[in-house]
């Protein structure tokens, strides 16, 4: 509940914003830029501990397996947040190439793992 809160109290404090820093972060090379990567990816990664978290509580159940998807698919979309902000902050020499296969592959993974649960329960 309290990441929650905080989650939306970021957003809000992103509404006033001045335009003229959010048209510098959709290009990627400013400072805000970085912090909405860096925001991104600290979303993805509590993600991967909420579902890492119900996946040891099912403790082997019908629906481990597809907990166990969607946390493998926040590592893969954590995986390819993080080669994307590396990519913006010019650390090594990679390419959006390998930020939208990790992303595809997260996303894929995500899907399975909601399709796998949703059969479980039906």
């Amino acid at each position: 509940m309290y990441i929650g809160r905080l989650l939306i109290f970021a957003l809000i404090a992103l509404l006033f914003l001045p335009s003229a820093l959010l048209a510098d972060a959709a290009s990627g090379s400013s400072d805000v830029g970085v912090l909405f990567n860096g925001l991104i990816l600290l979303v993805v990664l509590v993600c991967f501990f909420v579902a890492l978290k119900i996946f040891s509580l099912l403790r082997g159940g019908e629906l481990a397996s597809g907990w166990q998807m969607l946390a493998i698919a926040f590592v893969l979309l954590c995986l390819g947040q993080l080669v994307d902000l590396m990519v913006t902050l010019e650390i090594a020499g990679l390419n959006q190439a390998m930020v939208a296969t990790a992303r595809l592959a997260g996303a894929f993974l995500l899907l399975l793992g909601v399709v796998r649960i949703k059969k479980v329960l039906s």
